[in-house]
């Protein structure tokens, strides 16, 4: 009677579980200090509340032994996840891995975690996906606490740029749906900031906003990760924003308002008894002129670029070296 009771209970608890396939594509490099606890804590999120889910590493040339114990997990771990690996042939940065990541998945969602920081209760994992059900074809989870100075300023130039609406802030990971990965897809070839991507996508996005715990602590960025995320920076904000347009527009409205002063003072002091120094005046407002002028073709010219660039980007440029399925 116990047994019969047991086999009911399983078949009760697979019926509770979510119908959608989800795939989980982790960011790896040099995470070997989290990593375990960080796949462990997300596989049995999955395990308890989806019947098929499936986790997809990159490696973006990690040094450590981050892929030795991603290897022990996927054999040592008793939920039996089913475990992708894929291997990028050097490291190219957090985009480029991720889009490789998101090409290989082929869930109906996609959690995208950009790296192992466990700063947040796992049970933000299904708070955000049920946030996904009501609508939503993007939301992300978003710390409140613990952003860095740059990237403070790196999102406050974006948003002060920004040709849209919607806005962005430092991400964990987010949720995205399949209709979303197919529409960023469509746009272009190559996907070269993905929070920018969807949040220009035209769909419906939400971000939730957690406090961070405590306990859980980042890794220090090498010098190869920093001028990357530097590079993607400054790609990110020549392509998605107009802040070069203000900012010459800005200098121009500036030697205007300096041409136009002293075109004032000149009439003044032809009625005044004070007489500049003789050539002053001229010399002052033909350099005005010309730094005016200057300023405006600098603005044609960027926005001649901008579109351009908005017109088509790069092809896709992530290399990989292989992939390999780790699930026995």
């Amino acid at each position: 009677m116990g047994k019969v009771c047991g086999k009911g209970m399983g078949i009760n608890m697979l019926q509770n579980k979510e119908k959608n396939f989800v795939s989980c594509v982790v960011y790896l490099h040099n995470e070997s200090d989290s990593v375990q606890n960080f796949l462990g804590q997300v596989c049995r999120v999955m395990q308890e509340h989806f019947e098929k889910y499936e986790v997809v590493c990159v490696n973006d040339g990690c040094t450590d032994n981050t892929i030795e114990q991603v290897r022990a997990f996927s054999a040592e771990s008793r939920q039996n996840p089913v475990v992708s690996l894929v291997n990028l042939s050097y490291y190219q940065g957090v985009e480029c891995a991720m889009n490789a990541g998101c090409d290989l998945a082929v869930g109906d969602f996609l959690f995208e975690f950009d790296s192992c920081r466990l700063d947040y209760e796992p049970s933000l994992i299904m708070e955000v996906y049920h946030r996904a059900l009501q609508g939503y074809d993007v939301v992300a989870a978003a710390p409140r606490h613990g952003v860095s100075f740059t990237s403070r300023l790196f999102y406050a130039v974006y948003n002060w740029g920004s040709r849209y609406q919607a806005k962005i802030r430092q991400e964990r990971f987010r949720v995205v749906s399949r209709r979303a990965v197919n529409r960023v897809n469509q746009m272009n070839t190559y996907v070269p900031y993905r929070k920018a991507m969807y949040m220009n996508s035209g769909l419906k996005t939400d971000t939730i906003v957690y406090d961070n715990l405590k306990e859980a602590a980042g890794r220090s960025r090498n010098r190869e990760e920093r001028g990357s995320r530097s590079t993607l920076a400054a790609d990110t904000i020549i392509i998605f924003t107009n802040v070069l347009e203000k900012l010459s527009m800005t200098v121009s409205a500036v030697l205007l308002g300096a041409l136009v002063i002293m075109f004032v003072y000149l009439i003044w002091s032809i009625f005044s008894k004070v007489r500049p120094v003789e050539g002053w005046l001229s010399i002052m407002m033909l350099m005005a002129f010309g730094f005016f002028m200057m300023s405006i073709m600098l603005t044609l010219v960027l926005k001649y670029l901008s579109v351009l660039l908005n017109m088509g980007f790069k092809k896709q440029r992530y290399v990989i070296e292989g992939v390999e399925k780790l699930t026995q």
